[in-house]
């Protein structure tokens, strides 16, 4: 397996874009997991440019994993909370950016950029061993899931947290480590990547609120979040 640490690709005659290794494991020429965290400015807007740059994302091998809106915060804070996450993976760094370069592609993302703000965009390994990839593209289960956005984690003990939480029926859906960020490049100008200050995401799911805020409350949990230096918790309601 080759281990790039930077995989660039040509967008325009003028631009390139890079994705750019931010953790030793990280394998560019595997699947990566990318992460879109934001607030909604115009709901109806992004769900026609979900619709309109689908068969792109079909195209690639890659495909949504999990797409869910805000419905109660649970542990605030107001630098990392946003309404909107979407999970999409990626078969390898060059898809994406093959898929970002289609002309077709760029005209339909105006509509993202007119639709969100506060937006954080990278890349994450998947630390968990479930499988994501959903049987339809509407969600219509009775689960309810949590979502945990850290700044500056640094978690050793992902498994342990796992393990208590099954005691609680509480179960992991996605556990992400940052791995790769995007930059942008005009001609010989200097790269820019970016922003995006997320360093773990994690997602479980439960039957109930009450079991998710129970493991949350819960001792392991809480010694678990001090190991991260800004934390976001909330109740979530899927959408894929």
């Amino acid at each position: 397996m080759i281990q790039d640490k930077i995989v660039t690709h040509q967008i325009t005659r003028q631009l390139s874009a890079s994705v750019i290794s931010t953790h030793p494991s990280t394998q560019l020429d595997q699947p990566l997991w990318a992460i879109n965290w934001f607030d909604l400015k115009r709901a109806w807007l992004y769900d026609l440019y979900n619709k309109l740059v689908f068969n792109h994302v079909r195209k690639i091998g890659a495909f949504p994993v999990f797409k869910a809106r805000l419905s109660k915060t649970i542990l605030d804070n107001e630098r990392l909370k946003r309404d909107m996450l979407l999970i999409v993976q990626y078969p390898q760094a060059l898809s994406f950016l093959e898929m970002i370069s289609s002309t077709l592609f760029q005209v339909k993302s105006l509509l993202r950029t007119s639709s969100v703000q506060h937006f954080q965009f990278g890349f994450m390994q998947k630390l968990n061993q479930e499988s994501l990839k959903p049987s339809k593209l509407t969600y219509k289960g009775k689960l309810k899931y949590m979502v945990h956005i850290c700044e500056e984690g640094h978690y050793k003990a992902i498994e342990s947290l796992i393990s208590h939480a099954a005691s609680l029926e509480v179960f992991p859906h996605f556990i992400g480590q940052k791995s790769a960020i995007l930059g942008l490049q005009k001609e010989k100008g200097k790269l820019k990547t970016l922003d995006f200050v997320l360093s773990h995401t994690l997602v479980f799911s439960g039957f109930d609120a009450e079991a998710l805020e129970g493991l949350v409350n819960s001792g392991f949990y809480q010694e678990f979040i001090q190991s991260s230096k800004f934390n976001f918790i909330g109740i979530f309601d899927r959408e894929i």
